[in-house]
């Protein structure tokens, strides 16, 4: 039951707001007994990779064929991933994730400031008008940025990419495809670095509820697109706020 219950967990905090890594430290240190560590918070990523995959498959499939179009969308994914490809390589950021002990309030702090973030996302998203085949290099790369800091705990790949993209004037159902695109190859190299990190092991236990977590990450886009459209994401703000006093309060 806890496996099946860390996989619901990861498919619907990976796609709305609320930062899918945040959620596994604090439960981490809730329920001891889990001992996840990033090889394993990454392995039930790929489970959240094939949400992705399954619920644009139409828009992917359009992209491969027309090969204009996919030489415009290769270039802005390679743009938005690079800050994220940069930090990751070049930073211990996954040594200081397993080992810090002061990871909860590193947490707590970044679930703050994504707090505010959303609350305010209404105001500050720019006009929403351009559609994703109007994002330039250096927009791309502006978003990729943003995506960097998502690889804190506490911090939303999904909230920063979607915040970022709205800001920057992309509608707002563009924005939610653009960060799920870039989220693609960002979850798979994660997952990449940490799995060949471990030697290529593989926590056997875990792949039931990366199961689980593809099946629910498919719901979480739904809801993310329902609150996105109906503008309600500061509703995921207060409740980031709480799990910023919930991660302060563990510590």
């Amino acid at each position: 039951m806890t496996d099946i219950f860390l996989g619901i967990i990861q498919g619907i905090t990976e796609f709305l707001p609320i930062s899918s890594s945040g959620h596994l430290v604090i439960f981490d240190k809730l329920l001891p007994v889990i001992n996840l560590n990033t090889n394993d918070i990454a392995f039930l990523h790929i489970g959240t990779l094939f949400s992705i995959v399954i619920f644009y498959r139409a828009r992917i499939l359009q992209i491969f064929s027309n090969l204009i179009i996919f030489k415009f969308y290769l270039k802005i994914i390679i743009f938005g991933i690079l800050p994220a490809v940069i930090v990751g390589l070049l930073t211990p950021i996954q040594e200081a994730i397993d080992n810090s002990s002061q990871i909860l309030i590193y947490t707590g702090i970044a679930y703050f400031f994504l707090s505010v973030l959303l609350i305010f996302s209404e105001r500050i998203a720019s006009k929403n008008i351009l559609s994703i085949e109007e994002i330039t290099i250096n927009q791309a790369f502006m978003i990729g940025i943003a995506q960097a800091f998502a690889l804190m705990p506490g911090i939303s790949r999904s909230g920063v990419t979607l915040l970022a993209a709205m800001y920057l004037g992309l509608k707002k159902a563009d924005a939610i495809f653009y960060s799920m695109l870039i989220g693609i190859p960002t979850i798979f190299g994660a997952w990449s670095l940490t799995f060949i990190n471990q030697s290529f092991e593989v926590n056997t236990s875990i792949l039931i509820p990366t199961i689980v977590a593809f099946l629910t990450g498919i719901l979480a886009i739904k809801l993310l697109v329902k609150f996105t459209t109906e503008s309600k994401l500061q509703f995921f703000g207060f409740y980031c706020l709480i799990l910023s006093i919930v991660s302060f309060g563990l510590n």
